[in-house]
């Protein structure tokens, strides 16, 4: 396993943690359900801020997505992940967050996408 590689824990239907794995097992495996936080961004004309993912990214390549994704690390709780996320992605580190809902998120499989 390449040790730099991000860990992503493995949750249950429930939410319960069961296991940590590497994200190249977890993002292959469509059975593996893991946490992932996203942030939408506005202006103050109400004007939703989006990203283009690169086309490196091996989950949609190419495609319009969320002002702010990634995942929580373990251990971590959802919102600081989206803080973290706002952090890093956007250089953004004070803000007035709201949380919105949860969902259980999987991968398609590998195989599938091209």
């Amino acid at each position: 396993m390449d040790t730099t590689e991000e860990l992503i824990e493995i949750i249950n239907e429930h939410g319960e943690i069961i296991g940590i794995a590497p994200r190249s097992k977890v993002h292959g495996n469509p059975s593996l359900i893991h946490r992932v936080v996203h942030v939408l961004v506005f202006n103050k004309e109400r004007e939703l801020f989006l990203q283009k993912r690169s086309n490196n990214k091996d989950v949609a390549p190419g495609k319009w997505d969320t002002s702010v994704g990634g995942h929580v690390g373990p251990g971590e709780e959802p919102f600081d992940a989206a803080k973290r996320e706002m952090e890093e992605e956007l250089g953004i580190t004070k803000c007035n967050l709201q949380f919105l809902y949860t969902y259980l998120h999987t991968n398609p499989s590998l195989a599938k996408r091209g």
